[in-house]
Protein backbone atom coordinates (compact mmCIF):
# COMPACT_ATOMS: atom_id res chain seq x y z
CA UNK A 1 0.00 0.00 0.00
CA UNK A 2 1.30 3.82 -0.63
CA UNK A 3 1.41 5.85 2.24
CA UNK A 4 3.17 9.09 3.21
CA UNK A 5 5.50 8.28 5.65
CA UNK A 6 7.71 10.79 7.89
CA UNK A 7 11.39 10.25 8.02
CA UNK A 8 11.60 12.26 10.69
CA UNK A 9 9.29 10.44 13.05
CA UNK A 10 10.49 7.86 12.12
CA UNK A 11 13.89 8.49 12.96
CA UNK A 12 12.51 10.07 16.48
CA UNK A 13 10.77 6.83 17.05
CA UNK A 14 13.66 4.83 16.96
CA UNK A 15 15.66 7.56 18.74
CA UNK A 16 13.54 6.91 21.75
CA UNK A 17 13.92 3.72 21.74
CA UNK A 18 17.91 4.16 21.15
CA UNK A 19 17.73 6.63 24.34
CA UNK A 20 16.22 3.65 26.50
CA UNK A 21 18.38 0.98 24.96
CA UNK A 22 21.61 2.95 25.39
CA UNK A 23 20.64 4.35 29.44
CA UNK A 24 20.47 0.48 30.62
CA UNK A 25 23.57 -0.23 28.04
CA UNK A 26 25.51 2.57 30.04
CA UNK A 27 24.25 1.16 33.15
CA UNK A 28 26.06 -2.44 31.20
CA UNK A 29 29.57 -0.76 30.83
CA UNK A 30 29.68 0.76 34.64
CA UNK A 31 28.84 -2.30 36.46
CA UNK A 32 31.65 -4.14 34.74
CA UNK A 33 33.63 -1.04 35.91
CA UNK A 34 32.51 -1.21 39.27
CA UNK A 35 32.49 -4.97 39.66
CA UNK A 36 35.93 -6.01 38.03
CA UNK A 37 37.17 -1.88 37.89
CA UNK A 38 39.61 -0.67 35.89
CA UNK A 39 41.77 -3.14 36.83
CA UNK A 40 44.07 -6.32 35.29
CA UNK A 41 40.63 -8.52 35.88
CA UNK A 42 38.63 -5.87 33.88
CA UNK A 43 40.89 -5.24 31.49
CA UNK A 44 41.06 -9.64 30.58
CA UNK A 45 37.17 -9.92 30.69
CA UNK A 46 36.84 -6.83 28.14
CA UNK A 47 39.80 -7.51 25.68
CA UNK A 48 38.29 -11.04 25.71
CA UNK A 49 34.65 -10.07 25.57
CA UNK A 50 35.32 -8.08 22.77
CA UNK A 51 37.67 -10.10 20.79
CA UNK A 52 34.76 -12.34 18.63
CA UNK A 53 32.84 -8.77 18.21
CA UNK A 54 35.67 -7.63 16.34
CA UNK A 55 36.22 -10.96 14.52
CA UNK A 56 32.66 -10.53 13.36
CA UNK A 57 33.24 -7.12 12.53
CA UNK A 58 36.07 -7.30 10.30
CA UNK A 59 34.65 -11.03 8.69
CA UNK A 60 31.11 -10.63 8.48
CA UNK A 61 29.44 -7.51 10.09
CA UNK A 62 29.11 -5.90 6.31
CA UNK A 63 27.71 -8.99 5.09
CA UNK A 64 24.92 -9.00 6.99
CA UNK A 65 24.36 -5.28 7.49
CA UNK A 66 22.78 -2.08 6.27
CA UNK A 67 24.04 -2.61 2.72
CA UNK A 68 21.62 -5.66 2.52
CA UNK A 69 18.68 -2.73 3.10
CA UNK A 70 18.18 -1.55 -0.53
CA UNK A 71 17.83 -5.11 -2.03
CA UNK A 72 15.21 -6.04 0.18
CA UNK A 73 13.51 -2.65 -0.05
CA UNK A 74 13.42 -3.46 -3.74
CA UNK A 75 12.06 -7.14 -3.21
CA UNK A 76 9.72 -6.32 0.10
CA UNK A 77 8.16 -3.90 -2.87
CA UNK A 78 7.65 -6.35 -5.20
CA UNK A 79 5.62 -8.72 -2.61
CA UNK A 80 8.66 -11.39 -3.29
CA UNK A 81 8.86 -12.68 -0.14
CA UNK A 82 9.99 -15.94 -1.16
CA UNK A 83 12.98 -14.70 -3.02
CA UNK A 84 13.62 -12.38 -0.05
CA UNK A 85 13.45 -15.29 1.94
CA UNK A 86 15.82 -17.60 -0.08
CA UNK A 87 18.35 -15.04 -0.36
CA UNK A 88 18.65 -13.95 3.21
CA UNK A 89 18.94 -17.50 4.30
CA UNK A 90 21.66 -18.56 1.95
CA UNK A 91 23.93 -15.64 3.29
CA UNK A 92 23.14 -16.49 6.35
CA UNK A 93 24.15 -20.21 5.65
CA UNK A 94 27.40 -19.24 4.44
CA UNK A 95 28.31 -16.87 7.08
CA UNK A 96 27.84 -19.60 10.07
CA UNK A 97 29.79 -21.78 8.19
CA UNK A 98 32.48 -19.67 7.79
CA UNK A 99 32.02 -18.40 11.55
CA UNK A 100 31.49 -21.48 12.96
CA UNK A 101 34.62 -22.71 11.77
CA UNK A 102 36.15 -19.93 13.25
CA UNK A 103 34.86 -20.26 16.15
CA UNK A 104 36.52 -23.80 16.50
CA UNK A 105 39.53 -22.81 14.95
CA UNK A 106 39.82 -19.76 18.49
CA UNK A 107 39.14 -22.61 20.89
CA UNK A 108 42.00 -24.54 20.01
CA UNK A 109 44.30 -21.96 19.50
CA UNK A 110 42.94 -19.61 22.54
CA UNK A 111 46.33 -19.99 24.99
CA UNK A 112 48.10 -18.10 21.52
CA UNK A 113 44.92 -15.56 21.23
CA UNK A 114 45.47 -14.82 24.45
CA UNK A 115 49.02 -14.06 24.83
CA UNK A 116 48.33 -11.70 21.88
CA UNK A 117 45.37 -10.11 23.82
CA UNK A 118 47.26 -9.62 27.19
CA UNK A 119 50.68 -9.15 26.09
CA UNK A 120 51.94 -5.98 28.19
CA UNK A 121 55.28 -6.15 29.44
CA UNK A 122 54.21 -5.33 32.64
CA UNK A 123 50.78 -7.90 32.61
CA UNK A 124 50.55 -10.35 35.27
CA UNK A 125 51.03 -14.45 34.19
CA UNK A 126 47.95 -15.20 35.26
CA UNK A 127 46.10 -12.98 33.21
CA UNK A 128 46.88 -14.86 29.91
CA UNK A 129 45.48 -17.92 31.39
CA UNK A 130 41.98 -16.53 32.72
CA UNK A 131 42.24 -15.18 29.50
CA UNK A 132 42.23 -18.35 27.54
CA UNK A 133 39.20 -19.97 29.81
CA UNK A 134 37.30 -16.85 29.07
CA UNK A 135 37.83 -16.31 25.16
CA UNK A 136 36.59 -20.13 24.88
CA UNK A 137 33.34 -19.21 26.73
CA UNK A 138 33.31 -16.00 24.12
CA UNK A 139 33.40 -17.84 21.25
CA UNK A 140 30.27 -19.18 20.37
CA UNK A 141 29.47 -15.94 20.07
CA UNK A 142 30.75 -15.72 16.79
CA UNK A 143 27.70 -18.23 15.65
CA UNK A 144 24.95 -15.67 17.26
CA UNK A 145 26.25 -12.41 15.71
CA UNK A 146 25.22 -13.21 11.69
CA UNK A 147 21.74 -14.13 13.01
CA UNK A 148 20.96 -11.08 14.94
CA UNK A 149 22.53 -8.47 12.08
CA UNK A 150 20.69 -10.06 9.40
CA UNK A 151 17.29 -9.93 11.14
CA UNK A 152 17.93 -6.19 12.26
CA UNK A 153 19.05 -5.58 8.61
CA UNK A 154 15.45 -7.25 7.03
CA UNK A 155 13.19 -5.48 9.60
CA UNK A 156 15.36 -2.30 8.67
CA UNK A 157 14.12 -3.08 4.83
CA UNK A 158 10.26 -3.37 6.52
CA UNK A 159 10.93 0.06 7.92
CA UNK A 160 11.04 -1.36 11.43
CA UNK A 161 13.25 0.36 13.10
CA UNK A 162 11.87 0.15 16.70
CA UNK A 163 12.26 -3.34 17.70
CA UNK A 164 16.32 -3.58 16.88
CA UNK A 165 16.89 -0.63 18.66
CA UNK A 166 15.67 -2.37 21.71
CA UNK A 167 17.17 -5.07 20.97
CA UNK A 168 20.64 -4.35 23.41
CA UNK A 169 18.02 -4.30 26.34
CA UNK A 170 18.71 -8.24 25.96
CA UNK A 171 22.40 -8.11 26.29
CA UNK A 172 22.22 -5.44 29.13
CA UNK A 173 19.66 -7.62 31.34
CA UNK A 174 21.45 -10.52 31.09
CA UNK A 175 25.05 -9.36 31.85
CA UNK A 176 24.16 -7.06 34.78
CA UNK A 177 22.27 -10.24 35.99
CA UNK A 178 25.55 -12.42 35.60
CA UNK A 179 28.28 -9.63 37.63
CA UNK A 180 25.90 -8.84 40.55
CA UNK A 181 26.22 -12.68 41.33
CA UNK A 182 29.90 -12.71 40.21
CA UNK A 183 30.23 -10.09 42.87
CA UNK A 184 28.19 -12.14 45.59
CA UNK A 185 30.41 -15.16 45.11
CA UNK A 186 33.35 -13.50 45.02
CA UNK A 187 33.62 -10.67 46.61
CA UNK A 188 34.04 -6.72 45.94
CA UNK A 189 37.94 -7.55 45.18
CA UNK A 190 38.50 -9.93 42.71
CA UNK A 191 41.85 -11.20 41.96
CA UNK A 192 42.66 -12.97 38.71
CA UNK A 193 43.18 -16.08 40.47
CA UNK A 194 38.79 -17.23 39.98
CA UNK A 195 37.40 -20.52 40.87
CA UNK A 196 35.38 -22.14 37.66
CA UNK A 197 32.13 -20.74 39.02
CA UNK A 198 33.71 -17.35 38.74
CA UNK A 199 34.59 -18.06 35.69
CA UNK A 200 31.38 -20.22 34.32
CA UNK A 201 29.30 -16.67 35.35
CA UNK A 202 31.36 -14.17 33.44
CA UNK A 203 31.48 -16.96 30.63
CA UNK A 204 28.04 -17.48 30.90
CA UNK A 205 27.14 -13.49 31.08
CA UNK A 206 29.09 -12.14 27.91
CA UNK A 207 27.91 -15.06 25.79
CA UNK A 208 23.78 -15.29 27.25
CA UNK A 209 24.13 -11.82 26.95
CA UNK A 210 24.95 -11.77 22.96
CA UNK A 211 22.01 -14.50 22.74
CA UNK A 212 19.46 -12.29 24.34
CA UNK A 213 20.43 -9.69 22.09
CA UNK A 214 20.22 -11.52 19.21
CA UNK A 215 16.75 -13.32 20.08
CA UNK A 216 14.80 -10.09 20.19
CA UNK A 217 15.09 -9.20 16.60
CA UNK A 218 15.12 -12.60 15.23
CA UNK A 219 11.60 -13.67 17.06
CA UNK A 220 10.18 -10.00 16.34
CA UNK A 221 11.29 -10.40 12.30
CA UNK A 222 9.56 -14.01 12.41
CA UNK A 223 6.29 -12.26 14.12
CA UNK A 224 5.81 -10.56 10.92
CA UNK A 225 5.70 -13.90 8.64
CA UNK A 226 9.49 -13.43 7.43
CA UNK A 227 11.14 -17.15 7.59
CA UNK A 228 14.65 -16.35 8.15
CA UNK A 229 16.15 -20.37 8.07
CA UNK A 230 20.09 -20.69 7.06
CA UNK A 231 20.57 -22.49 3.60
CA UNK A 232 23.34 -23.61 1.36
CA UNK A 233 22.76 -21.89 -1.89
CA UNK A 234 26.10 -20.58 -3.02
CA UNK A 235 25.02 -20.53 -6.75
CA UNK A 236 21.55 -18.55 -6.38
CA UNK A 237 22.21 -15.43 -8.53
CA UNK A 238 20.51 -13.72 -5.76
CA UNK A 239 22.63 -15.11 -2.99
CA UNK A 240 26.13 -14.42 -5.32
CA UNK A 241 24.73 -10.51 -5.99
CA UNK A 242 24.27 -10.11 -2.21
CA UNK A 243 27.68 -11.29 -1.64
CA UNK A 244 29.21 -9.42 -4.27
CA UNK A 245 27.83 -5.85 -2.54
CA UNK A 246 28.83 -7.46 0.74
CA UNK A 247 32.28 -8.27 -0.09
CA UNK A 248 33.23 -4.21 -0.32
CA UNK A 249 30.92 -3.64 3.01
CA UNK A 250 32.57 -6.12 4.73
CA UNK A 251 36.20 -4.19 4.43
CA UNK A 252 33.97 -0.81 5.84
CA UNK A 253 33.50 -2.78 8.92
CA UNK A 254 37.11 -4.30 9.07
CA UNK A 255 37.70 -0.12 9.31
CA UNK A 256 35.77 0.37 12.78
CA UNK A 257 37.38 -3.19 13.77
CA UNK A 258 40.84 -2.29 13.13
CA UNK A 259 40.54 0.84 15.11
CA UNK A 260 38.68 -1.03 17.67
CA UNK A 261 41.05 -3.73 18.02
CA UNK A 262 44.14 -1.62 17.63
CA UNK A 263 42.91 0.59 20.97
CA UNK A 264 42.08 -2.60 23.23
CA UNK A 265 45.87 -4.05 22.15
CA UNK A 266 47.62 -0.55 22.74
CA UNK A 267 45.37 0.21 26.01
CA UNK A 268 46.00 -3.07 27.67
CA UNK A 269 49.78 -1.38 28.45
CA UNK A 270 48.23 0.89 30.90
CA UNK A 271 46.61 -0.95 34.07
CA UNK A 272 42.71 -0.84 33.01
CA UNK A 273 43.13 1.00 30.37
CA UNK A 274 40.97 -1.52 28.11
CA UNK A 275 38.22 -1.25 30.54
CA UNK A 276 38.34 2.80 30.45
CA UNK A 277 38.37 2.82 26.64
CA UNK A 278 35.56 0.22 26.61
CA UNK A 279 33.62 2.31 28.40
CA UNK A 280 34.56 5.52 26.97
CA UNK A 281 33.44 4.19 23.61
CA UNK A 282 30.59 2.79 24.81
CA UNK A 283 29.76 6.36 25.92
CA UNK A 284 30.92 7.48 22.58
CA UNK A 285 27.94 5.38 20.98
CA UNK A 286 25.27 6.09 22.83
CA UNK A 287 24.48 9.79 21.58
CA UNK A 288 25.18 8.32 18.14
CA UNK A 289 22.74 5.10 18.63
CA UNK A 290 20.72 7.68 20.14
CA UNK A 291 20.87 10.83 17.52
CA UNK A 292 22.84 9.88 14.09
CA UNK A 293 21.86 5.92 13.34
CA UNK A 294 18.40 6.79 13.68
CA UNK A 295 19.13 9.45 11.22
CA UNK A 296 20.62 7.46 8.49
CA UNK A 297 18.90 4.45 9.50
CA UNK A 298 15.74 5.71 8.61
CA UNK A 299 16.67 8.10 5.32
CA UNK A 300 18.67 4.67 4.04
CA UNK A 301 15.19 3.26 2.45
CA UNK A 302 13.84 6.80 0.96
CA UNK A 303 17.57 7.54 -0.79
CA UNK A 304 17.14 3.95 -2.06
CA UNK A 305 13.85 5.20 -3.63
CA UNK A 306 14.94 8.30 -4.93
CA UNK A 307 17.61 6.46 -6.70
CA UNK A 308 15.42 3.76 -8.31
CA UNK A 309 12.79 6.74 -9.46
CA UNK A 310 16.07 8.64 -10.61
CA UNK A 311 15.11 11.29 -8.61
CA UNK A 312 18.09 12.99 -8.28
CA UNK A 313 16.27 16.66 -5.98
CA UNK A 314 14.76 13.77 -3.42
CA UNK A 315 17.90 12.85 -2.97
CA UNK A 316 19.85 15.90 -2.36
CA UNK A 317 16.77 17.07 -0.25
CA UNK A 318 17.36 13.62 2.15
CA UNK A 319 20.48 14.17 2.08
CA UNK A 320 20.89 18.09 3.34
CA UNK A 321 17.71 16.92 5.83
CA UNK A 322 19.87 14.39 7.43
CA UNK A 323 22.84 16.41 7.54
CA UNK A 324 21.04 19.33 8.86
CA UNK A 325 19.22 17.63 11.53
CA UNK A 326 22.70 15.59 12.36
CA UNK A 327 24.47 19.06 12.80
CA UNK A 328 21.58 20.54 15.05
CA UNK A 329 21.45 17.14 17.61
CA UNK A 330 24.90 16.13 17.62
CA UNK A 331 26.98 19.18 17.44
CA UNK A 332 26.07 20.12 21.03
CA UNK A 333 26.38 16.79 22.98
CA UNK A 334 29.96 16.15 21.63
CA UNK A 335 30.96 19.39 22.28
CA UNK A 336 29.62 18.93 26.31
CA UNK A 337 30.76 15.32 26.19
CA UNK A 338 34.64 16.55 25.46
CA UNK A 339 34.15 19.58 28.14
CA UNK A 340 32.58 18.03 30.68
CA UNK A 341 33.96 14.13 30.51
CA UNK A 342 36.10 14.62 34.22
CA UNK A 343 33.04 15.94 35.91
CA UNK A 344 30.45 13.84 34.55
CA UNK A 345 32.86 10.46 35.09
CA UNK A 346 33.29 11.43 38.60
CA UNK A 347 29.73 11.10 38.95
CA UNK A 348 28.61 8.04 36.71
CA UNK A 349 31.93 5.66 37.57
CA UNK A 350 30.06 4.21 40.40
CA UNK A 351 33.14 1.83 42.43
CA UNK A 352 35.96 4.10 41.24
CA UNK A 353 35.14 6.66 43.38
CA UNK A 354 38.80 6.47 45.09
CA UNK A 355 40.89 5.27 42.02
CA UNK A 356 41.22 8.62 40.83
CA UNK A 357 43.75 6.97 37.75
CA UNK A 358 40.05 5.12 36.71
CA UNK A 359 37.99 8.03 36.59
CA UNK A 360 40.43 9.75 34.64
CA UNK A 361 41.59 7.23 32.31
CA UNK A 362 37.20 7.06 31.09
CA UNK A 363 37.43 10.63 31.04
CA UNK A 364 40.49 10.78 28.53
CA UNK A 365 38.88 8.23 26.46
CA UNK A 366 35.60 10.04 26.09
CA UNK A 367 36.90 13.51 25.13
CA UNK A 368 39.23 11.62 22.42
CA UNK A 369 36.47 10.19 21.10
CA UNK A 370 33.17 12.66 21.21
CA UNK A 371 35.70 14.88 19.31
CA UNK A 372 34.77 12.85 15.87
CA UNK A 373 31.40 11.76 17.16
CA UNK A 374 29.49 14.61 14.25
CA UNK A 375 32.36 13.14 12.00
CA UNK A 376 31.63 9.34 13.03
CA UNK A 377 28.09 9.81 12.29
CA UNK A 378 28.53 11.71 9.21
CA UNK A 379 30.36 8.90 7.65
CA UNK A 380 27.82 6.64 8.78
CA UNK A 381 25.43 8.51 6.48
CA UNK A 382 27.43 9.30 3.72
CA UNK A 383 27.53 5.27 3.15
CA UNK A 384 24.13 4.80 3.42
CA UNK A 385 23.87 7.14 0.40
CA UNK A 386 26.11 5.49 -1.47
CA UNK A 387 24.58 2.05 -0.36
CA UNK A 388 21.64 3.75 -1.92
CA UNK A 389 23.39 3.94 -5.20
CA UNK A 390 24.44 0.53 -5.59
CA UNK A 391 28.37 1.06 -4.67
CA UNK A 392 29.50 -0.59 -1.72
CA UNK A 393 33.10 -0.44 -2.62
CA UNK A 394 33.92 3.30 -2.14
CA UNK A 395 32.82 3.76 1.65
CA UNK A 396 34.49 0.35 2.01
CA UNK A 397 38.29 2.11 0.61
CA UNK A 398 37.12 5.14 2.48
CA UNK A 399 36.60 3.12 5.56
CA UNK A 400 40.17 1.06 5.66
CA UNK A 401 41.81 3.77 4.53
CA UNK A 402 41.05 6.21 7.20
CA UNK A 403 41.33 3.61 9.80
CA UNK A 404 44.99 2.94 8.34
CA UNK A 405 45.14 6.40 9.03
CA UNK A 406 44.20 6.23 12.77
CA UNK A 407 45.75 3.41 13.84
CA UNK A 408 48.75 4.86 12.34
CA UNK A 409 48.46 7.78 14.57
CA UNK A 410 47.77 6.12 17.82
CA UNK A 411 50.81 3.94 17.33
CA UNK A 412 53.14 6.41 16.71
CA UNK A 413 51.17 8.25 19.89
CA UNK A 414 51.77 5.33 22.40
CA UNK A 415 55.63 6.05 22.70
CA UNK A 416 55.32 9.76 23.33
CA UNK A 417 51.81 8.77 25.58
CA UNK A 418 50.95 7.21 29.13
CA UNK A 419 48.28 6.92 31.75
CA UNK A 420 45.17 8.91 30.91
CA UNK A 421 47.29 10.63 27.42
CA UNK A 422 47.64 7.60 26.33
CA UNK A 423 43.83 6.84 26.20
CA UNK A 424 43.15 9.77 24.92
CA UNK A 425 45.01 9.27 22.32
CA UNK A 426 43.33 6.07 21.14
CA UNK A 427 40.37 7.88 21.10
CA UNK A 428 41.74 11.10 19.00
CA UNK A 429 42.73 8.18 16.20
CA UNK A 430 39.68 6.98 15.79
CA UNK A 431 38.44 10.78 15.46
CA UNK A 432 41.13 11.65 13.19
CA UNK A 433 40.64 8.62 11.10
CA UNK A 434 36.65 8.91 10.62
CA UNK A 435 36.94 12.78 9.99
CA UNK A 436 39.25 11.93 6.95
CA UNK A 437 37.08 9.12 5.84
CA UNK A 438 33.82 11.85 6.05
CA UNK A 439 35.49 14.46 3.60
CA UNK A 440 36.86 12.17 0.86
CA UNK A 441 33.55 10.55 1.12
CA UNK A 442 31.75 14.33 0.80
CA UNK A 443 33.59 14.87 -2.05
CA UNK A 444 33.11 12.08 -3.85
CA UNK A 445 29.36 11.69 -3.12
CA UNK A 446 29.15 15.55 -4.46
CA UNK A 447 30.91 14.23 -8.08
CA UNK A 448 29.10 11.10 -8.51
CA UNK A 449 25.52 13.10 -7.54
CA UNK A 450 25.88 16.85 -8.52
CA UNK A 451 23.52 18.51 -6.13
CA UNK A 452 24.33 20.48 -3.06
CA UNK A 453 24.58 17.97 0.04
CA UNK A 454 25.81 20.02 3.59
CA UNK A 455 23.27 22.29 4.65
CA UNK A 456 23.88 25.89 4.86
CA UNK A 457 22.83 26.07 8.63
CA UNK A 458 26.43 23.85 9.67
CA UNK A 459 28.87 26.72 10.13
CA UNK A 460 26.19 28.69 11.80
CA UNK A 461 25.57 25.86 14.28
CA UNK A 462 29.37 25.12 14.71
CA UNK A 463 29.84 28.45 16.27
CA UNK A 464 26.69 28.37 18.69
CA UNK A 465 28.13 25.07 19.41
CA UNK A 466 31.32 26.48 20.61
CA UNK A 467 30.63 29.41 22.16
CA UNK A 468 28.02 27.51 24.25
CA UNK A 469 30.88 24.76 24.94
CA UNK A 470 33.63 26.55 26.24
CA UNK A 471 30.43 28.81 28.57
CA UNK A 472 29.54 25.99 29.89
CA UNK A 473 33.19 24.66 30.59
CA UNK A 474 34.01 28.21 32.57
CA UNK A 475 30.59 27.57 34.23
CA UNK A 476 31.65 24.52 35.83
CA UNK A 477 35.33 24.80 36.56
CA UNK A 478 34.13 28.13 38.61
CA UNK A 479 32.03 26.77 40.46
CA UNK A 480 34.00 23.77 41.94
CA UNK A 481 31.41 21.43 43.04
CA UNK A 482 32.97 19.07 45.94
CA UNK A 483 31.75 15.36 45.81
CA UNK A 484 29.45 13.01 43.78
CA UNK A 485 25.87 14.79 44.47
CA UNK A 486 27.72 18.46 44.04
CA UNK A 487 29.14 17.79 40.81
CA UNK A 488 26.18 16.04 39.10
CA UNK A 489 23.74 18.58 40.49
CA UNK A 490 26.42 21.11 38.39
CA UNK A 491 26.26 19.22 35.30
CA UNK A 492 22.21 19.25 35.56
CA UNK A 493 22.09 22.69 35.96
CA UNK A 494 25.01 23.19 33.18
CA UNK A 495 23.96 21.32 30.78
CA UNK A 496 20.27 22.36 31.11
CA UNK A 497 20.97 25.64 31.01
CA UNK A 498 22.88 25.37 27.96
CA UNK A 499 20.51 22.89 26.17
CA UNK A 500 17.29 24.98 26.69
CA UNK A 501 20.05 28.60 25.42
CA UNK A 502 21.00 26.39 22.50
CA UNK A 503 17.48 25.95 21.70
CA UNK A 504 16.13 28.80 22.19
CA UNK A 505 19.05 29.99 19.31
CA UNK A 506 18.38 27.63 16.88
CA UNK A 507 14.88 28.26 16.94
CA UNK A 508 15.06 31.85 16.68
CA UNK A 509 17.32 31.31 14.16
CA UNK A 510 15.58 29.16 12.16
CA UNK A 511 18.06 26.42 12.07
CA UNK A 512 15.89 23.71 12.91
CA UNK A 513 15.44 21.36 9.81
CA UNK A 514 11.66 21.01 9.03
CA UNK A 515 10.23 17.19 8.82
CA UNK A 516 11.00 15.29 6.23
CA UNK A 517 7.56 13.93 4.36
CA UNK A 518 8.28 11.19 1.54
CA UNK A 519 5.77 9.36 -0.88
CA UNK A 520 6.62 5.89 -0.48
CA UNK A 521 5.78 2.33 -1.45
CA UNK A 522 5.73 0.07 1.61
CA UNK A 523 4.63 -3.49 2.08
CA UNK A 524 1.38 -4.30 3.61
Amino acid sequence: MTETASVGRSAVGMGAATAASRVLGGARVLVVAAVLGTTWLGDTFEAANTFPTVIFELLAAGALSAVLVPTFVDLFARNDGEAAERQAGGLLGLALIVLGALAVVGMITAPWLADALTGASNAPAEQQELATVLLRWFLPQLLLYPVGFCAIALLNAKRAFVIPALAPIGNTVVLVTALVLFRIVAGPDPGLDLTSTEEMLLGLGGTLGVAAFVAIPTIALYRTGFRLRPRWAPRDPGVRRLLGLSSWAVLQHTGAALLLGAAIVLGAGVEGGVVAYRVAFYLFLAPYGILAQPIHTTVQPELADDVDRSDLAGFGEAMRWSLASLGVVVLPVAALMVVLAQPAMEVFAFGQADAGDGVALMAAGVAGLALGLPAYGAFRLLAAAWYALDDSRTPALAAVASALIGVALMIALVPVTDGAARIFALGLGHTVGFLIGTAWLALRLHRRQPVALWPRSLPVVTALTTVLAGAAWVTVDAWAPDGRGATALCLTVVSVVAGGLYYGAVRGLHLLPGALHRSSVVPA
